[in-house]
């Protein structure tokens, strides 16, 4: 039976029924749009060649099938954001045992390697804090910021101009507020906190 509706939990229920809807699911998500083009950019830029990508890519929904068939995928992303962080994390694995893995970014080097899952959704929160910050304002958002990389009140107030600090203080309480009420307020960030 042809599936024409092909949503996450349908390609999973084919992977996981088996015979010729795990062959119709796989090959779906072969052909997902953008897929491909997310996997070869990552391992382009990371130092690979188009034949490394398309390797990873391979790799990628090989992986993806035996997760889902043994139950590893969770579904707290979706699966393209899933199917993304196992071809990333798959890269560094290369990498790493080719001795290559020098130009990565620094936070790699001592951190051990996460599941694919915790990527994703690592991934997905910095998205909605990212769409949350541009909708709190540049003043706040430039106060945020300051306050994070832990400027005292005083050069605060200074390079925002405010009078004094408590001006400075209640600005950053303020801003922080505004910038809660927009996550709370925001459907996908609620359902991402409810399967964590």
């Amino acid at each position: 039976m042809a599936n024409t509706n092909w949503t996450d939990e349908a390609l999973i229920a084919g992977i996981q029924d088996g015979g010729s809807a795990r062959e119709e699911a796989l090959k779906r998500i072969y052909l997902l749009p953008g897929l491909r083009e997310a996997v070869h950019r990552h391992v382009l830029d990371h130092g690979g060649s188009r034949q490394d990508a398309q390797d990873i890519f391979q790799e990628a929904l090989v992986l993806l099938d035996r997760n889902i068939r043994e139950g590893r995928f969770e579904g707290r992303s979706t699966l393209s954001t899933y199917f993304v962080a196992i071809a990333k994390w798959r890269w560094v694995t290369i990498r790493r045992q080719q001795g290559r893995y020098t130009d990565l970014a620094p936070a790699h080097y001592d951190a051990e390697v996460e599941s694919p899952e915790a990527e994703a959704i690592r991934t997905e929160y910095r998205e909605l804090f990212q769409e949350a910050l541009g909708q709190i304002g540049d003043r706040c958002r430039q106060l945020l910021q300051l306050y994070q990389l832990d400027h005292s009140m005083e050069e605060i107030a200074e390079r925002m101009q405010y009078s004094n600090a408590d001006v400075a203080k209640k600005e950053a309480y303020r801003c922080r507020m505004r910038f809660r009420e927009l996550l709370e307020t925001n459907p996908a960030f609620a359902a991402l906190l409810k399967n964590m």
